[in-house]
């Protein structure tokens, strides 16, 4: 199959991404082969001026907002997997959280942010409560790509100006429950993920 016919200028800047997005699961591969792949093609979105013009007009979610908020760009209507936007202010920090059972793939498209990986060392069938082993930090920057499989826990620290990223996911997310883990207290609850905010580029 092609990739969709859609009558939308916007769409041609996703457009080489999402071709060779849809051939690979036109191949014979496991999650994990496929979703390494998916990463090796972000440059097709991270490199492109077009996108990069784009995203200097795109909104930042009110400060106070209830939940995490996702510009939803495109979702594909044989193979599901999404392309979000995810802007943060200056200085936003997310919970520690996974992304339940979906694949992720995010880049940065502008700014900096630190992110920390964490391994859980408690039973997470039996407490309410994180026992956590940071694993990974490190400082991304436009042109970074973090595969992030299912479980994994994690959190971002955007820096001092607003950071953009773009984000390939195998599924929508927002209407089924993530893991989240307080900072602070290491209580452990279960929300839905971001909001999905249609986008048309």
């Amino acid at each position: 199959m092609e990739a969709p016919e859609i009558s939308d200028d916007g769409f041609e800047i996703l457009r080489p991404f999402v071709e060779a997005a849809r051939a690979l699961w036109r191949q014979e591969l496991d999650d994990e082969q496929r979703w390494r792949k998916i990463a090796e093609l972000m440059p097709l979105l991270l490199d492109s001026d077009p996108l990069r013009d784009k995203a200097r007009s795109w909104p930042a979610p009110a400060a106070d907002r209830a939940r995490a908020q996702n510009l939803l760009f495109y979702e594909d209507p044989d193979y599901h997997f999404v392309i979000n936007g995810l802007i943060k202010n200056g200085d936003e920090i997310t919970p520690i959280h996974d992304h339940a059972h979906t694949w992720t793939v995010y880049g940065v498209l502008s700014g900096h942010e630190r992110v920390v990986r964490f391994k859980r060392r408690d039973d997470a069938a039996q407490s309410d409560r994180a026992t956590l082993d940071p694993i990974d930090d490190y400082v991304v920057a436009p042109g970074y790509v973090d595969l992030v499989p299912p479980g994994l826990l994690h959190a971002e620290y955007a820096g001092g100006e607003r950071t953009v990223a773009i984000i390939v996911r195998s599924e929508r997310v927002g209407d089924f429950p993530q893991t989240m883990v307080d900072p602070a207290t290491r209580a452990v609850t279960h929300a839905p993920g971001p909001a999905q905010l249609r986008w048309r580029l």
